[in-house]
Formats: C-alpha cells, structure tokens, sequence
C-alpha cells in the first residue's frame, strides 16, 4: 500500500507539472481547457458549452483519454523506432522496456483511469507479441487484457467505460475492413478519409446499442468529426507531450506552446 500511494503520489506530483506547463503556454482558456482534457484526462476546466459542442458532434469520446491516446502515443513510439532500426534480440527488448515504460507512464500521467489502464494492458499485449514475433488474433489479444482487468477488480465488468471501449474496438476489428472493401479510392488523399471515416462508423456501430441504452441518443455528424478529431488529436497530444517534457527550454518551449496553441 505505501508503495502503491508513493507511485500515485509521485503521478500526481508529475500531473500537475504537466499541467502547469500547458497553463505557461496555454492562455486561452478554451485552448487550455482543451488541451488539459485530451492529454491529460483533466476535465474540469472545460465550460458546458465546450462540451455541449463535442458531445453534439459526436467528438466527446477524445476529451476523455482512453484507447485512442494510448493507440497514438504506440503509433508515435513506432515512428520514433523507425528512425532507430535495430534486430537484435538486446535492441528488441530495449524497444520493448521502453514502450512499455513510456505507455504506462502516460497512465499513470493521466491519472489512471480504467479507460486507460485497459488500452494500455491491451497495447502491452500487442507489444509483447511483437516482440518476440507473436502476432496473435486481436480478439484473444482483447480478450486477454479484459481477463487481467477482471481479474485484479471483477466490478469493472458493470462500468461504462469498460463495456463501450471494447465494444467500439471490437466493432472497429470487425467491421472496419467490411466496410472500407465497399469502395476503394484510387486517390491516397480520399483512401486516408475514406479510411478514418470507415473506422468512426465501425466505431458507432459496435457501440450502438449502448449507446442508446444508456444516453438515448446518436450523434450524426461522428463520421465527419471523426476526420477533424483522430488527426487533430494525434497532432495535439503529440505536440503537447513534446511541449511538457521540453517545455521548459525557452526557444523550443515557445515554439512548441505556440503550434499547439
């Protein structure tokens, strides 16, 4: 237990330097608001009306940092690894300590929150995997990260969050590519939204029920927003993770602040 509160401590001592250094380059308050909430899960400096506009536009989902953050802050450590090739099995398990290292320390950044810690788990897997080759079917992979998180606290099984974050990854493993195969543009620009607009509608669908069982409601405009959000969002938390680490350096820290802002 005091480890554990250490490490808590410890996280949240790190959050609010992160924080303070979005607040530094941040002054708008909408711009601060927004950037606070989709980094770092902290959600209590956004107006109603701020969230009226993202849950009208079906866009609320990226103010809350769940499996789309972690998936982009994976894709980000891929790039980053592309520019250091290495296959031996030492520089592997480097790539892999440090993957590991850097995601659920970006869970622990953000607070912990079941969102998180599944997308995380289940990215672990992935890694692992890939590690040592093992590139196993995404549903056991799914299945796998939900057995630990019910292991460690069976109650999750009956949270929100849990039920609609797999529902929408395993709506988007099964009806992303079915859909994307209806029509395949020939131009790269098109072929990339077709793409992100095929995996916010496989999204929806696997959420759908859910949805309005729970909310009575369905936002029509997610296949739209879903082009803005998933690009902006991997544009903002990669500029805004750049700009906490380094944000304290003059130069970079204002050119950095200023691009996000």
């Amino acid at each position: 237990n005091k480890d554990r509160a250490g490490i808590l401590f410890t996280a949240l001592k790190a959050r609010n330097y992160a924080l303070s250094i979005l607040k530094k380059h941040l002054p708008g308050n909408n711009e601060y608001a927004v950037a606070a909430a989709l980094i770092l899960g902290q959600k209590s400096d956004l107006t109603k009306e701020l969230r009226n506009a993202y849950a009208d536009t079906g866009a609320m989902h990226v103010l809350a940092v769940s499996g789309l953050h972690v998936g982009i802050v994976y894709a980000l450590l891929l790039l980053l690894f592309r520019l250091f090739p290495g296959y031996t099995k030492r520089s592997k398990l480097i790539k892999l300590i440090f993957t590991l290292l850097v995601m659920w320390g970006f869970v622990l950044l953000t607070g912990a929150s079941n969102s998180v810690v599944r997308a995380a788990t289940m990215f672990s897997f992935v890694a692992v995997g890939q590690n040592f080759n093992r590139y196993t079917n995404i549903y056991n992979t799914l299945a796998a990260s939900a057995f630990v998180m019910l292991l460690i606290n069976p109650y999750v099984l009956f949270d929100i969050g849990f039920q609609l974050s797999y529902l929408a990854v395993i709506g988007i493993v099964y009806f992303q590519t079915r859909i994307y195969r209806l029509w395949i543009p020939e131009n790269n620009v098109v072929d990339a939204i077709w793409k992100l607009i095929t995996v916010s509608i496989a999204a929806q669908l696997g959420t759908f029920p859910l949805s309005l069982f729970y909310f009575h409601q369905f936002p029509i405009y997610f296949w739209l927003s879903g082009i803005v959000v998933v690009l902006a969002a991997g544009i903002v938390l990669g500029l805004g993770l750049f700009l906490i680490v380094l944000g304290n350096i003059p130069v970079v820290g204002v050119l950095l602040g200023t691009l996000l802002y």
